[in-house]
């Protein structure tokens, strides 16, 4: 399989994903996922397009990569993750099965005995997300997998990735030692379980793999890493908004301990449960301290907006979202919050440029479409409205409705060069669809 069809098949079964699993859509956690991820390829060899890193929206302890470049990680993971050594360990993994092709050279390996069926394999691995054995069972089944050939393939890769995933730690400044520490206190954790983790079933560890994974931590140089409050306020952000196992008094412990870090980590927590339960007056209580430590700290921003929000505190909180804004064009926080802001506000001209700015970088952002959808209704431009939506839906999958979109922004348009460009963009949607077809 030739890399520019690798990642059509990636790009067609992550537009398959975004339609049908719970991503999540945080632009603070997205940011940090993203900037963690993108560490670790900049420290890799062998990459061959650029990689997207997602959450989705599952306590199950699980990560997984497709073609394409593309990882998904579970929020279950960060939460069982102790150190952000051990929670770049799972991404470099991820990453190096990615780098090495290992679904490609599977899929060429079992050509011969059996066609390769695309669709066949992207249904397995979507089951997956829900059911882990029988999406796995679904998948091994469609790609021809059997018996101890099957077995052995499976250690193969896996010693593999671990071996460059190691590698790839140490090289981007973390704790190779992160590897084993969860990995192994993983598999003992659940070594008697009857139904283990999505991870365990996905990745079998074996206590030979852990034990050659440790060796090999063991072989490199240490590296003293030190605490990461960005991890501790990822963590602390995904148990106050998207888990319902953390409680008020945990947070309140984290508070209270004698780590710094936990204590602003507790305290952030505590401010996102008071925000999302509408004590807005308590949220801005507990937000203050945070910011006059850290102005510019990008989940403190994010709270802090949804606050003066709440508070219909419009021009308070544009006049700060711009000064940010001047100070850090580029950081997708600070954009996509003050766009937000501006839409809530009514400023629609401005949430529009700041929208269709950010999309020139990043045209693949659902968020940032889903927001500029708002603020052409808003302001009552209706074929910029269905054009956009058309992008949205195609993001999705929806190959059909985005055409039946951009024929209602063309009615809705006198303009020739539209016309022109709406033209084009169905033509280029309609050659999507048909490649996809191709590859079924």
């Amino acid at each position: 399989m030739s890399i520019e069809r690798e990642q059509v098949v990636g790009d067609f079964y992550m537009r398959q994903v975004r339609s049908q699993a719970p991503i999540i859509y945080d632009p603070v956690l997205d940011s940090y996922l993203n900037s963690m991820g993108q560490r670790l390829v900049r420290n890799t060899g062998g990459v061959r397009y650029p990689f997207n890193f997602f959450w989705i929206n599952n306590k199950e302890i699980n990560a997984f990569a497709f073609m394409g470049g593309y990882v998904g990680v579970h929020t279950g993971l960060l939460n069982e993750a102790r150190t952000e050594s051990e929670l770049a360990a799972v991404l470099g993994h991820e990453v190096a099965h990615i780098t090495q092709r290992h679904i490609v050279r599977r899929m060429q390996e079992q050509q011969r005995s059996m066609p390769m069926t695309i669709a066949g394999i992207i249904g397995s691995i979507l089951i997956g997300m829900a059911n882990p054995e029988a999406g796995m069972a679904g998948l091994y089944t469609t790609m021809g997998m059997a018996g101890q050939s099957q077995i052995n393939y499976t250690r193969m890769y896996e010693q593999e990735a671990d071996r460059i995933g190691l590698s790839v730690l140490l090289a981007a400044g973390f704790d190779p030692r992160g590897a084993p520490d969860f990995f192994g206190r993983l598999a003992e954790k659940y070594r008697y379980v009857s139904k283990p983790p999505e991870m365990l079933m996905t990745h079998p560890l074996p206590e030979s793999r852990i034990a050659d994974t440790r060796a090999r931590a063991e072989n490199m140089r240490p590296v003293d890493v030190p605490p990461s409050l960005d991890f501790a306020l990822a963590k602390a952000r995904v148990q106050a908004r998207y888990s319902s196992d953390s409680t008020k008094s945990d947070f309140e412990s984290m508070r209270s301990s004698p780590n710094a870090i936990n204590q602003q980590a507790g305290q952030y927590a505590l401010a996102i449960q008071a925000l999302d339960s509408n004590r807005i007056d308590l949220a801005h209580e507990l937000m203050q301290p945070l910011l006059e430590r850290s102005p510019n700290n990008a989940f403190y921003i994010d709270v802090q907006t949804d606050i003066l929000l709440a508070q219909e505190n419009y021009e308070t909180v544009l006049n700060w979202l711009r000064g940010k804004y001047i100070q850090q064009p580029t950081e997708p926080v600070i954009t996509l919050n003050f766009a937000n802001a501006a839409l809530r506000a009514r400023d629609t001209a401005l949430a529009e440029k700041l929208l269709r700015d950010f999309l020139l970088q990043n045209p693949d952002h659902t968020l940032a479409l889903d927001l500029l959808i708002q603020a052409y209704e808003r302001s009552g431009k209706p074929a910029a409205l269905y054009e956009t939506r058309a992008e949205a839906l195609a993001l999705r999958g929806n190959f059909k409705l985005a055409i039946d979109q951009l024929h209602t922004a063309h009615n809705h348009t006198d303009n020739d060069l539209t016309h022109k460009r709406l033209n084009a963009r169905i033509d280029q949607i309609r050659n999507m669809e048909q490649q996809i077809q191709s590859l079924m």
